[in-house]
């Protein structure tokens, strides 16, 4: 199987997973504050920024493994050593160590939050155990990631979503109440953990070391040499979307988060679809870098700029649109934050997709250093600017987007776009220049369907579904053609061609799909 046929199967299973996360998310927000009310909803959305920290517990191994799988199947494919189980053993190993630090540190996270919020006191114990039983096999998953068996990575995590998100269901109606999220979360962790260890080990068992073996000090200290830069992006991710809620509840209180996360939904949940771009081209990306050349490496990434921003600029313009009219019918008028939290949520999305393909490309290419230095300068000057507008200004819950802003603009923006032209051997402006021709067709299809919308005010499902559609064909309309010339096209009519929808390409049909 090509990459390119690995990449499309995570990635198809991929969308259908985050259709249906959507769909079932619209319902199931409304539903949980009617059960558990605001008070109690804002407290959950806090809780998983809490285990957003406690992540942060393995200095960045697991989240290396993906990567350090790839460059090992890219030398053995090269004709070098097949050291792969080696590999995952070390890493492994080192897991291990981390496990009674991480148990200590939860324990002790458990006691300060549940004094400070008692009603969580058993959720979260709940989901804290779970945490630490399942910290040691999360490289299971990660050891799939690198091995771009993706489509079953798709699956997996499909199955599990649904049946924690019943379980969560069924208990709340039962009148549990957050006893029933933590009790989903935990059987969505379990059946992940344990069908992706099942999987690596029938699947892949020359991967998968049978014992753990020693890791010498020289081993360990390379490892974790790697792995401190990615802890350190972690700990900058964490600031930058795992604090938001934080400092809002803490500065404004819980209830005034729900507000924002009524506003943001939209820009939340249709922002992970041009993310999964990455996530899954990632590995790929890794294995590519051992063999490609600099031009073609340039070509991959201007390709995966552009699908990024087609798609990030599809969301832009739908959420521009539609937002009031979707948090109005969905939840009520009185969780709407207001026109300008929107703006500044839909515009900072764009800029920071543009980042993350960078990003994700500088990290294959073994720049963690920069990556992570950058995130957590990020990081730091949005939860700084956040903390600095809600205490000090009328901003309210806007300053939370106002403060992901200016991260992106003062920092993460400028560093990726310098560091990834020096990569691939080009200025600055040769690796934006091939943007104007989107960024003047997304200004141009927002401006038309914003317009329609303010002119004909649409209310209520009807009137969401009809602006919606408006929005698909305009955008459709006037991005397709850009998305077909080069350096995208021939890609999409490469992966057309694979599914049936177009002939395929001469020079594929003789040569073979080339990534």
């Amino acid at each position: 199987m090509t990459r390119t046929h690995r990449f499309l199967g995570g990635l198809s299973l991929g969308y259908v997973y985050l259709g249906l996360v959507t769909v079932v998310g619209l319902w199931l927000t409304p539903f949980l504050l009617g059960r558990i009310g605001q008070h109690d909803y804002g407290l959950w959305l806090i809780t998983s920024q809490i285990l957003g920290y406690l992540m942060l517990l393995d200095l960045g191994v697991v989240a290396l493994v993906p990567r350090e799988a790839a460059y090992a199947t890219g030398r053995a494919l090269d004709g070098g050593v097949d050291d792969l189980a080696a590999t995952l053993g070390r890493f492994r190993r080192v897991v291990r160590w981390q496990l009674a630090p991480a148990a200590v540190i939860s324990a002790i996270a458990w006691w300060f939050v549940s004094a400070a919020w008692p009603e969580l006191r058993w959720p979260l114990a709940a989901i804290l155990t779970a945490f630490v039983v399942a910290f040691p096999v999360r490289i299971y998953h990660a050891a799939l990631q690198g091995l771009q068996d993706l489509a079953f990575i798709g699956k997996v995590q499909l199955v599990a979503w649904i049946a924690g998100t019943a379980t969560t269901v069924g208990l709340l109606l039962m009148h549990v109440g957050l006893g029933a999220l933590a009790t989903g979360w935990v059987v969505t962790q379990a059946i992940s953990a344990t069908a992706c260890g099942i999987r690596l080990r029938r699947r892949f068992p020359g991967a998968w070391p049978r014992s753990v073996p020693a890791v010498s000090r020289s081993q360990a200290l390379d490892l974790f040499g790697k792995s401190t830069w990615v802890s350190v992006a972690q700990v900058g991710q964490v600031f930058l979307s795992g604090s938001d809620l934080f400092v809002l509840g803490a500065l404004l209180g819980p209830a005034a988060t729900v507000p924002y996360a009524c506003t943001g939904k939209l820009v939340s949940v249709l922002a992970n679809h041009p993310q999964l771009l990455m996530q899954t081209a990632a590995p790929a990306i890794a294995e590519l870098r051992a063999s490609a050349s600099r031009a073609r490496l340039l070509e991959i990434s201007l390709a995966l700029m552009r699908a990024m921003l087609v798609i990030s600029g599809g969301v832009a313009c739908l959420v521009l649109t539609v937002n009031a009219v979707f948090v109005t019918w969905w939840v009520g008028s009185a969780q709407y934050a207001g026109g300008l939290l929107t703006t500044v949520m839909a515009l900072t999305m764009l800029l920071r997709h543009v980042a993350t393909t960078m990003t994700y490309t500088l990290f294959a290419f073994g720049h963690e250093r920069r990556v992570s230095l950058t995130v957590l300068a990020d990081g730091f000057v949005t939860i700084v600017v956040t903390a600095l507008l809600a205490s000090t200004t009328t901003l309210g819950v806007t300053s939370a987007a106002l403060g992901s802003l200016a991260g992106v603009l003062v920092v993460n923006g400028p560093a990726m776009i310098i560091g990834l032209a020096r990569e691939l051997g080009v200025s600055p402006l040769q690796l934006l220049l091939p943007l104007r021709g989107w960024a003047m067709r997304f200004a141009a299809a927002t401006a038309v369907t914003v317009t329609a919308a303010y002119l004909l005010q649409p209310h209520g499902l009807s009137g969401l579904l009809w602006a919606g559609m408006v929005v698909v064909v305009v955008y459709v309309v006037l991005m397709l053609p850009l998305a077909l010339e080069p350096p995208l096209g021939p890609y999409i009519r490469r992966s057309l061609a694979m599914i049936g929808l177009m002939p395929a390409p001469r020079t594929e049909a003789a040569t073979g799909p080339r990534a």
